[in-house]
């Protein structure tokens, strides 16, 4: 099988447009199972029937502290709960694009969609959601460092 990869200004940043030939319906199947494998999901506990649920971890949008679990935000507005404290489930998170902004909050740094300085050297984030948030000036240096 031979690739051939191109770009195109006129279609969506998280988008790819992949063109198989009509004799080859195969291909098109081994490359959403390929998609899928490298997709990584999280474990959450559904709080209305109580039971395990896979969640991709890019649909997650905030993991905030809740005690000794986490709450999980998704950018549909559902929630889920994340049976680790927030210590333990950075370690989760920080390598798939998030950041911890403060003690209770990670955020999915691709959600961002502005940010200002606001008083006492802390910044306030707005997310693709519409919520804010205060990043405090402890966590500063890494979320310039996730920005660059």
């Amino acid at each position: 099988m031979k690739l051939i990869f191109k770009t195109d200004t006129n279609i969506a940043a998280e988008t790819a447009l992949i063109f198989t030939h009509p004799k080859e319906p195969g291909i098109k199947q081994q490359i959403e199972t390929a998609i899928q494998k490298n997709e990584k999901f999280i474990t959450a506990v559904n709080t209305l029937n109580n039971r395990n649920i896979q969640v991709p971890i890019q649909a997650i949008l905030i993991v905030e502290s809740e005690e000794r679990m986490c709450n999980l935000q998704l950018t549909t507005g559902e929630m889920y709960l994340y049976a680790k404290r927030l210590k333990y489930a950075e370690e989760d998170f920080i390598n798939n694009g998030f950041i911890r902004i403060n003690n209770q909050t990670i955020i999915n740094i691709k959600e961002v969609k502005q940010f200002e300085p606001t008083t006492n050297a802390r910044i306030e984030v707005s997310l693709s959601d519409g919520s804010t948030y205060f990043i405090s000036r402890h966590y500063i240096q890494n979320f310039r460092r996730a920005l660059s």
